[in-house]
């Protein structure tokens, strides 16, 4: 123990000498087990707080895995500074991404805000986007189907238990009529198979509702069909709802559902075909969030004339996650590949003609009022000035044809920061993941459980004396 300690005060040291320039900062929560505490059995909040930053650490630093009194957002902010004030990183921080919970995005007491406070600066709010369209598609589940009120979703456990029975050679694919929907059923199935076809395809669930998506709108993925097991089902597991509504849609024939059910199916389905899957797979490119987003939003307005209850419930849910829509994340869409040159010109000239602020408002972003004729350009306002202040670059290159903004040393400075910025919470996420792994090894043999508890409760006091000892030294 006493070995571990000085090679963590070694580490810390290191990492502090040679930080990222421009870090983010990760946070995530879970109620766990305490395992070797002084109290095992009982659960307590537990918080994972991470950096991330290129060159050396794009995928992420685990800072510490502190215990909170509570998940409040003081606590969290709290907890978080702490750890950036331990490891000398509270001048490097120039952005807070997290999940969208009351928590951490509140307007008076969230995480977020009181994390900006401590840090005494402007940072970006780049809330997770896959937690917003997790949200979203748990809004249209709901609006079909009605809220799950047990933690494991009833339609998915009566799948899972039915797989075995169920024949996979003939599944039901989607009948699109309208020529702009089979518009974007065309670009969503290049798109996937270009991704699918590429050197380091998705992970594992991204892949499978890739596939999947491929299948519903009536093409075959790159490496063929397959059908994996049912996985878990549990409310909380992001891809549960895509991957089961796919299947259970595809096999509803077998399933016996009611005509009313099949009909529900299709609709939830020609939503995460057509429009959810291709905004997920695109979700972690920061660069192309503005346009994405908006495209998005102008989509669901469109789409409100074949589904209007779909399209109203993922718009209503959106008026409260605009977060790349802001004044200050809009110029993030000068880098994109989304945008031609001459809608990265209006925006360019827009930020170019619009007065600094001598200070950037602090605390959560104000979400613009967006309509099918708005452009990212009419976004652009006094705090979108915040990316080029952060960075330090200069204006020049604005004015400049976007043919000749690469030979520009700003322009590559401020291409990198987007390029590598993060915009999920999924660093965070596995950090929690790590968490519950060593949680459920300890507890898993309860003989070593009982050994480790004795070794830890044995050395606690000599550990503390050998520490006092040794800093003195």
């Amino acid at each position: 123990m006493l070995t571990r300690y000085h090679i963590s005060q070694e580490y810390m040291a290191a990492f502090s000498e040679d930080p990222p320039k421009y870090a983010a900062l990760h946070w995530d929560g879970k109620m766990l087990r305490d395992v070797l505490g002084s109290d095992p059995g009982t659960t307590s909040e537990t918080l994972a707080v991470l950096v991330s930053g290129p060159p050396a650490y794009p995928e992420g630093k685990l800072l510490g895995v502190p215990v909170i009194d509570s998940s409040t957002g003081t606590a969290q902010a709290e907890a978080s500074m702490d750890l950036l004030e331990a490891w000398g990183l509270t001048g490097v921080i120039t952005a807070l991404v997290f999940d969208t919970t009351a928590s951490n995005s509140g307007v008076h007491r969230g995480a977020a805000k009181l994390l900006e406070q401590k840090l005494d600066r402007k940072v970006f709010y780049l809330a997770c986007r896959h937690h917003i369209l997790e949200v979203l598609v748990g809004a249209v589940w709901e609006n079909l189907f009605g809220k799950v009120k047990s933690p494991e979703n009833p339609w998915f456990k009566h799948f899972k238990d039915v797989w075995t029975d169920l024949t996979t050679d003939n599944p039901t694919t989607l009948s699109i009529r309208q020529k702009w929907l089979n518009k974007k059923k065309k670009e969503c199935k290049e798109m996937l198979q270009e991704i699918l076809r590429s050197e380091k395809p998705p992970r594992a669930d991204y892949r499978e509702m890739a596939e999947l998506t491929l299948i519903v709108l009536g093409d075959t993925p790159p490496r063929g069909i397959h059908w994996s097991r049912p996985g878990a089902i549990h409310q909380a597991r992001w891809m549960a709802r895509n991957l089961y509504s796919m299947k259970m849609f595809m096999f509803a024939e077998q399933l016996e559902y009611d005509e009313e059910t099949v009909v529900k199916l299709e609709r939830l389905n020609l939503f995460l075909g057509l429009f959810y899957t291709p905004m997920w797979i695109s979700s972690t490119l920061a660069a192309d969030a503005p346009a994405n987003d908006l495209q998005f939003m102008k989509d669901m307005m469109k789409f409100k004339r074949t589904d209007p209850e779909i399209a109203q419930a993922v718009l209503q849910k959106l008026e409260n996650h605009k977060w790349y829509l802001t004044q200050e994340v809009v110029p993030f869409a000068l880098f994109g590949s989304r945008l031609s040159d001459k809608e990265k010109q209006d925006i360019a000239a827009k930020l170019h003609a619009t007065e600094k602020p001598d200070s950037f408002r602090r605390g959560k972003p104000m979400f613009p009022q967006v309509t099918a004729k708005t452009t990212l350009a009419d976004l652009v306002g006094p705090e979108s000035h915040l990316l080029l202040d952060t960075l330090g670059i200069e204006y020049d290159w604005l004015l400049q044809p976007v043919a000749t903004w690469p030979r520009s040393d700003d322009y590559s400075k401020a291409l990198e920061y987007v390029s590598n910025v993060k915009v999920v919470n999924d660093i965070a996420e596995r950090g929690v993941k790590m968490m519950t792994d060593f949680a459920n090894i300890i507890t898993t043999d309860s003989q070593q459980k009982q050994y480790l508890l004795q070794t830890v409760e044995y050395n606690r006091e000599r550990f503390d004396s050998f520490k006092k000892q040794t800093l003195k030294k």
